[in-house]
């Protein structure tokens, strides 16, 4: 009876230790119907406990790839109006030759009251610009929450999609480090509260302590292209080059 428990035990943390993926969408609508929404921001996440490792690549909106289902290229922020969750997991996996293992959908108002349940999340600006009333300037150090970090997620009329994903991928990993400082591990209950009770959250409990491993190296990476106009509509064209290299990376076989 000891070695059954033992060798499932050891089942157990093998499994525990496995690098998976996460999807991590945000929707542009801004009601809780997500119905017909598009998705602003797409971020891949694969945590590599072992490694103790955190890698982000954030996918840019326009980006024109094959849709899944549909037969067609399109931008890629167009799949979860098509068909959900689903077809937005499906299209990611199918343009990055991985495996999503788990995802998580918000909208970003989702963002604003998880910064207030944490009294504001601190971020260093990576642009000179205002949004909805609120000024930031470069490398300029803020404490952010609510609607403070709601523009500074959504800004990109001044610089870049590629920007604004820096800002969200930024803010994301503030959130993170908020979660685990000693003022922020008290409202943790909190925030998975709020967060499984207003976000489409798919994502096995067990997996929640062996990710803050990766917290001591998280790695980002950007998709790298060209930029065209098909039709008099503006897309982003992923490189060949560089999405082999991100697939490398992501790559998750179970």
């Amino acid at each position: 009876m000891r070695r059954v428990v033992l060798l499932l035990i050891v089942i157990l943390f093998i499994w525990l230790m496995l690098p998976y993926n996460i999807l991590i969408l945000g929707s542009d609508a801004r009601t809780e119907n997500l119905k017909g929404s598009r998705t602003d921001g797409i971020v891949l996440v694969k945590v590599i406990p072992l490694l103790f490792t955190i890698k982000m690549v954030s996918i840019p909106r326009d980006s024109y790839v094959s849709i899944y289902g549909k037969d067609k290229y399109d931008k890629i922020t167009h799949a979860f109006a098509f068909g959900g969750k689903e077809c937005s997991i499906k299209t990611v996996e199918n343009f990055l030759d991985t495996r999503v293992n788990y995802s998580v959908v918000f909208r970003f108002e989702d963002i604003v009251n998880i910064t207030d349940i944490l009294d504001g999340v601190d971020i260093v600006s990576n642009h000179t610009f205002v949004q909805d009333g609120w000024s930031f300037k470069k490398d300029q150090k803020y404490t952010v929450k609510g609607d403070s970090a709601l523009a500074y997620a959504r800004h990109r009329k001044s610089d870049s999609d590629f920007k604004r994903e820096e800002r969200q991928r930024q803010l994301m990993k503030s959130i993170i480090f908020k979660l685990i400082s000693p003022s922020g591990v008290k409202k943790i209950p909190n925030v998975f509260s709020y967060a499984y009770n207003n976000m489409q959250i798919s994502y096995n409990p067990l997996k929640i302590l062996p990710s803050f491993l990766g917290l001591f190296n998280i790695q980002q990476y950007e998709i790298k292209g060209e930029s065209t106009r098909k039709n008099g509509i503006y897309y982003f064209v992923p490189s060949e080059d560089s999405v082999n290299d991100i697939k490398s990376k992501f790559k998750i076989m179970i």
